[in-house]
């Protein structure tokens, strides 16, 4: 059994394969004050409500290292394990940037994940619709080329609503049916995911213009209200970060 657990500045996702199966799959909020007592509860809790087995190994990706460490000591407490942490050297990947150390894990395992994919193109572009919204380029064998990194939808939702007194917070679950909004919530709506869609159709073809034709795939909690509204997406994968890094595990072991 392999906890597979990715850190994100909002949200931290945990699966447990057995094998190539993903058995459950969970998202929590990311707190960096979280301790490694309450990460022990929690991690007790999930696992005894589903009613599954102890974990017999881990692997991290993370983007926050405070809450890293305190998971680290949290699995080693609760099941005895010692986590593989992902960085770049982990990913097996070739990183062709000036400086490997600062590309985020998250983006690593999404380009191990997308590999997989093996299309005839040989080159993936993998939107991750987190906090950020991040483009990445990887071509096969394994070579990481670079990407791209925008603010997410909700991070803009929220600035916008912190530095304007009216504009209310938007429910983000269904894209609009039309994009001359007719009062202020479906105005903010078409700006932020009808506006996302054409942010992402344009930097995806710009990919593409610049790196030749490619698969492309999108992950992340956006995705799916996004796809319908997108034209350059070809696959929606919501496990990719999750396969990327029962990936990396397997090849380490």
């Amino acid at each position: 059994m392999l906890l597979a657990i990715d850190v994100g500045n909002t949200a931290t996702i945990l699966g447990l394969w057995d094998g190539e199966r993903l058995l459950e799959r969970w998202r929590i909020a990311t707190d960096s004050m979280r301790m490694e007592s309450e990460y022990v509860a929690m991690l007790r809790e999930l696992f005894a409500v589903a009613g599954l087995p102890a974990a017999e190994a881990a692997i991290i990706s993370s983007v926050v290292p405070p809450v890293e460490q305190e998971l680290a000591a949290a699995l080693d407490t609760l099941f005895g394990v010692v986590p593989l942490m992902v960085d770049a050297a982990a990913s097996g990947l070739r990183v062709d940037v000036d400086n490997p150390g600062e590309v985020g894990a998250d983006r690593l395992v999404n380009a191990v994940a997308a590999l997989d994919y093996d299309d005839p193109r040989g080159r993936y572009v993998v939107v991750d619709f987190g906090t950020a919204t991040t483009f990445d380029l990887v071509e096969a064998p394994g070579v990481y080329r670079g990407g791209a990194i925008a603010p997410g939808p909700r991070t803009a939702a929220e600035a916008l609503s912190l530095r304007t007194a009216k504009l209310p917070r938007i429910d983000f679950s269904a894209a609009p049916t039309r994009v001359v909004g007719r009062n202020t919530t479906e105005a903010l709506k078409s700006g932020l995911i009808l506006g996302y869609a054409s942010l992402v159709d344009g930097m995806v073809r710009r990919f593409v213009a610049e790196a030749g034709e490619a698969l492309v795939l999108a992950t992340g909690g956006f995705a799916r209200v996004i796809e319908p509204v997108c034209e350059t997406l070809d696959v929606v994968d919501d496990d990719l970060t999750l396969r990327g890094l029962r990936f990396i595990w397997e090849k380490s072991a």
